[in-house]
């Protein structure tokens, strides 16, 4: 294999979290097969020393950006990077756990040629399964994910559970299991579904252009998938259940999202059935 060509493409973005960025690259550094496969970190601006730290792992391929692109677009930027046939998001407050991922990865694609995004199992901090899977959201999906007292109106509490998957028992379905999109804390697609998509949506500055970028590998004919063939640790901590500047980004990517495929949950494997 040449230098040019790699197998698998890590791309991790940060922005202001050296802690969690260490933590996640420490992880990493000795379970990639480095001859084979590649690991980028796309910085948004970061000024909190995250540039030394990542000039002490020379194995690393670190690209600044000047300012905060959000992440859809710093993804794609690593993405237009990426010298692999396979492609992995990875956020930085994950930690790796399982030895050789490209390896891995390779041999899923080559098993499942209809794959458009795989999501690996994310675990919480104690090792319990995260809520990683999801079905499309419908439009008052973001209401009831945040205003607890909504649920209270019973189609309210049965979107958030339709939405989070709770009606699944996981230990009991195959591996891998279709579904309607994985959280972008880890995707992983081929290069060539990238290129084909154009990436993410530019359009989202944060948040959901990891369920957008699912909706649109399923418009292509693909299936998303959930796999336990890899374990990732996610310190998930939500940004947006408050009130901010960041929520009301998210709410308008959630808004474009839906304005741009007519109410994403036709696309659900729920409405199909």
């Amino acid at each position: 294999m040449s230098e040019a060509e790699k197998r698998l493409s890590i791309i991790i973005i940060t922005w202001n979290e050296l802690a969690n960025l260490e933590r996640c690259l420490l992880s990493l550094v000795d379970k990639v097969d480095f001859s084979q496969d590649e690991v980028i970190v796309v910085d948004n601006g970061s000024k909190d020393g995250s540039a030394e730290f990542v000039a002490t792992l020379p194995q690393i391929r670190y690209f600044p950006l000047e300012s905060n692109l959000g992440v859809g677009p710093a993804r794609n930027r690593g993405l237009f990077l990426a010298r692999g046939r396979y492609c992995m998001t990875l956020d930085n407050d994950t930690i790796f756990l399982t030895n050789d991922p490209g390896s891995i990865v390779e041999t899923f694609f080559e098993a499942h040629p209809d794959a458009g995004v795989v999501g690996f199992e994310l675990l919480n901090v104690d090792r319990t399964r995260q809520d990683s899977t999801r079905r499309f959201p419908r439009f008052y999906q973001p209401i009831a994910a945040r205003v607890a007292a909504t649920r209270k109106l019973g189609f309210v509490q049965r979107e958030l559970d339709r939405h989070l998957m709770t009606d699944t028992v996981f230990e009991n379905e195959t591996d891998p299991m279709e579904v309607d999109y994985v959280l972008g804390a880890n995707q992983t697609f081929t290069k060539k579904t990238a290129a084909l998509l154009m990436g993410y949506d530019d359009r989202i500055f944060f948040g959901p252009e990891d369920a957008e970028f699912c909706v649109r590998t399923r418009k292509m004919g693909l299936r998303n998938y959930y796999s336990r063939r890899i374990s990732i640790v996610h310190d998930y901590k939500r940004r947006t259940r408050k009130f901010s500047r960041l929520t009301i980004k998210h709410l308008a990517g959630f808004a474009y999202m839906l304005k741009k495929h007519g109410g994403v949950f036709r696309y659900s494997l729920s409405e199909r059935r």
